[in-house]
């Protein structure tokens, strides 16, 4: 529905609210959902927590001895998820074949709505909706949902009006098979992501999924890159994608800043950091200066690592080097701060003076940030397991064919 469309409807005194988002104040409060767009110290509001990919929520805490299930919910027939779910307020977000949308305290379904989604949804204000836009991508594009829903159609188990608008998309499937959904990032008002089977990055606006400003990689080249989510901070949009280039752009304009061809052609996400961009690769971390990429410094490891993404807080990167360690390294020099042992691909998360880190999809270990000693580690009945996010006390994350919340265990 087209804000044009949702003004006439308002004057004409249509009661529609929940479709597509109310225009009006408050339309859903009679609808005995938790106000999804209520602010809270413990929102995960995209996947790695921030538009600069820390992975790293200062205010969130979770258990440090051993868990158990809170919650389990298996979500629906067509659910599948293995991307990482955030939380805004009240209300954990799903994706895999669909959006799920769950009480956090009880695990207790709020709506759910099949589609192509595939990556974990981006939270973002619309300035013409009552109700936030949660941006996902699918091999077939980039869509724009109603982060409160639609109206419920219990018979059928499903949510109408949930999909706002449908974005830049792919022109189809690659060689492959079908395209890579790649996380999207809110910030500054906009929407960042790479549009899947292409070679380019936009930003879209959040009200109606328009581009703001899209930008090209090898353009004689139709799907020749393969892009990692975007970093943002301090009006820059930082990009790493194959073969070999880490790109700075301007927020507001899509100008490039400038670009990096480095030394190792698979590059993973890269993070935002007020020391500069950390960059990793199969066996390199780099720290690139974010106003001209120039190397602050390098580390070179023995490890093998081609998936995941790094978290940093309080000055330490972690991160997986996918042969035998799990490491942290100094985010001001580079060097080693310890290595514990640890093999797979993982996307740390840290809370509370604890790094979280599921390994190779099936055990979920938690350690000590200052030292690397291990905490507990949780096995769960289904693989995958998603890298969890972190709310007060607990964590969610998506388990195969259901969500779940894991507590201290009593």
């Amino acid at each position: 529905m087209t804000p044009s469309r949702r003004r006439f409807l308002e004057l004409s005194g249509l009661a529609l609210a929940g479709v597509g988002g109310s225009p009006v104040a408050g339309g859903r409060k009679d609808s005995g959902r938790k106000e999804s767009g209520r602010e809270s110290a413990f929102d995960w509001p995209m996947a790695r927590y921030d538009p600069a990919g820390t992975g790293h929520n200062p205010d969130a805490s979770g258990p440090k001895t051993d868990v158990e299930l809170a919650w389990s919910h298996g979500a629906t027939d067509w659910f599948l998820g293995t991307s990482s779910p955030i939380r805004r307020g009240e209300t954990v977000y799903a994706a895999g074949n669909g959006l799920v949308a769950l009480d956090a305290e009880t695990g207790a379904r709020q709506f759910g709505h099949p589609g192509p989604y595939q990556s974990s949804p981006a939270r973002v204000r619309s300035s013409v909706y009552t109700t936030d836009t949660l941006a996902v991508t699918a091999p077939s594009g980039v869509f724009g949902l109603n982060a409160d829903g639609g109206v419920e159609v219990p018979v059928l188990n499903l949510s109408l009006g949930v999909e706002r608008w449908e974005g830049p998309r792919s022109p189809g499937g690659g060689f492959f098979g079908a395209n890579d959904s790649v996380t999207p990032v809110a910030a500054d008002g906009s929407i960042y992501t790479a549009i899947p089977g292409t070679n380019a990055i936009a930003a879209l606006d959040p009200n109606t999924g328009g581009v703001r400003w899209r930008r090209t990689h090898h353009e004689d080249d139709a799907v020749g890159v393969d892009f990692n989510r975007p970093a943002v901070k301090d009006g820059l949009v930082f990009l790493t994608n194959w073969p070999r280039q880490a790109t700075a752009y301007r927020t507001d304009t899509g100008a490039r800043r400038w670009q990096r061809e480095l030394s190792e052609q698979l590059l993973l996400p890269p993070v935002a950091t007020e020391e500069g961009v950390v960059v990793p690769s199969r066996n390199t971390v780099w720290l690139l200066d974010a106003d001209d990429g120039t190397t602050l410094w390098k580390h070179d490891h023995e490890g093998n690592a081609t998936d995941g993404a790094p978290a940093v807080a309080d000055g330490t990167v972690f991160f997986s080097d996918e042969q035998e360690s799990l490491y942290a390294l100094d985010l001001a020099t580079g060097e080693t701060v310890w290595t514990t042992p640890f093999d797979g691909p993982a996307s740390p998360v840290v809370a509370d003076d604890t790094v979280y880190a599921v390994r190779s999809g099936f055990a979920l270990l938690a350690l000590d940030a200052a030292s690397g000693e291990q905490r507990f580690e949780y096995r769960p009945s289904q693989v995958p397991l998603s890298t969890p996010v972190v709310g007060d006390g607990v964590l969610y994350a998506t388990n195969r064919r259901r969500v779940i919340a894991l507590a201290a265990a009593a």
